[in-house]
């Protein structure tokens, strides 16, 4: 059972869909990006190896972006999920309070089980 107020728990789920939006915005304008980058590929003449080898370093990092952004709204849409459901603010392993949800808001686990998990892998 969490101990979070009604109030602090509205002030949560505030902060999560407006991160939420912000995710998604971010990820739409990434796949607007790369569009733009296949078409101007196609156009384009084929560069010196160096800047080839440049652009997939980009690109490398722009897929990294992305994935740890689309890992980002997955875990806001399950904090999301769970204040409708009324589990969110418990820790999903040992059911005790999560106490970093203000800096943290999509945070699944206690410090304690959180570190376990981050151990054992």
């Amino acid at each position: 059972m969490t101990t979070l107020t009604t109030p602090q728990t509205h002030a949560l789920r505030d902060q999560l869909l407006a991160r939420k939006e912000q995710l998604l915005q971010e990820l739409d304008a990434v796949q607007v990006a790369h569009r733009e980058r296949m078409k101007s590929a196609d156009s384009a003449p084929q560069d010196a190896y160096a800047t080839q080898a440049n652009q997939v370093a980009q690109s490398a990092v722009r897929d990294a972006e992305a994935r740890r952004d689309h890992d980002e709204l997955v875990a806001v849409r399950a904090a999301l999920a769970r204040i409708e459901d009324g589990s969110y603010g418990a820790c999903q392993d040992c059911g005790a309070d999560i106490g970093r949800l203000h800096a943290f808001p999509a945070a699944l686990r206690c410090i304690g089980c959180q570190t376990k998990v981050e151990q054992a892998a």
